[in-house]
């Protein structure tokens, strides 16, 4: 890695460490930095960002926890391989939302865990909604609805994205099963990302407001294949919005839905 590339000393309120640890993350988490790439010295990096050895050893330190570095004493820090990092950890959740949208392999993997999981979770719920839920859902459409078609404009998109995630977060929770349900608390900025990313016109944004409306509707007459064959139409249309190859696993799913392999639900009480 060449120190010249990094980003001079950033003069913020940040504590020094942070700085280092943010301007490393956003070059791996970028696709910059790759696996077995090896860092800088603790004191090549103290000498570029105008900080004591003791803050870089923090801020490495950091990324070390988190599973993204590792330091082995005589032979320097190196990038440790994707599957090594926590990206269940909300820091690494918070830097694939801020850094990753270059990097087609973190995007496309995070996109793999929607794509396997949201499928079951829509037909969860619609074994288990609440009022409660199904009022959540209602909300975050409408705000989507209002403002979709002044998406460009900066104010509007910021609302419209947020009632995108609200939105999906309502159907994570109307499973009633705690371990989704903080699952999707901790990777929201990671499901952030891939809303970001995704380039739609004003006609696929209208498009993908019906695919979530059945999406709802599924849910409201607690119909789980219904809303399974509909999480899937999001997440197909998803796929190619990001440009990503639609796999055969996305099909095979589809076509059991459609087929009539209905889901086995468990309903909760709520």
């Amino acid at each position: 890695m060449n120190i010249s590339t990094l980003s001079p000393k950033v003069g913020t309120l940040r504590a020094a460490d942070n700085i280092v640890a943010e301007e490393l993350a956003r070059r791996a988490f970028g696709g910059e930095l790759k696996p077995n790439d090896g860092l800088p010295s603790e004191t090549e990096l103290a000498a570029h960002f105008e900080i004591s050895r003791a803050s870089v050893r923090s801020g490495l330190k950091t990324l070390e926890t988190l599973g993204i570095i590792e330091r082995q004493a005589g032979r320097g820090t190196k990038v440790r391989d994707f599957g090594e990092w926590n990206f269940l950890d909300p820091q690494v959740s918070q830097w694939i939302a801020s850094h990753a949208a270059p990097n087609m392999n973190i995007l496309s993997d995070v996109f793999e865990f929607r794509r396997t999981t949201e499928p079951l979770i829509a037909s969860l719920a619609a074994g288990r909604a609440n009022a409660r839920d199904l009022l959540a859902m209602e909300e975050a459409f409408e705000v989507m609805e209002a403002n979709w078609e002044r998406r460009s404009d900066c104010a509007e998109s910021s609302l419209f994205t947020a009632a995108d995630i609200a939105f999906h977060e309502a159907i994570y929770r109307a499973t009633h099963n705690l371990v989704w349900a903080q699952i999707v608390h901790i990777l929201r900025p990671a499901i952030l990302l891939v809303i970001r990313t995704s380039n739609e016109t004003a006609e696929e944004l209208r498009e993908s407001l019906e695919r979530h409306r059945q999406l709802m509707e599924s849910i409201r007459m607690r119909d789980p294949e219904a809303a399974h064959t509909a999480a899937v139409r999001i997440l197909n249309q998803t796929c190619r919005d990001l440009g990503l190859a639609e796999d055969s696993g996305n099909k095979e799913i589809l076509s059991n839905s459609q087929a009539g392999d209905k889901p086995t639900i468990s309903s909760k009480k709520t």
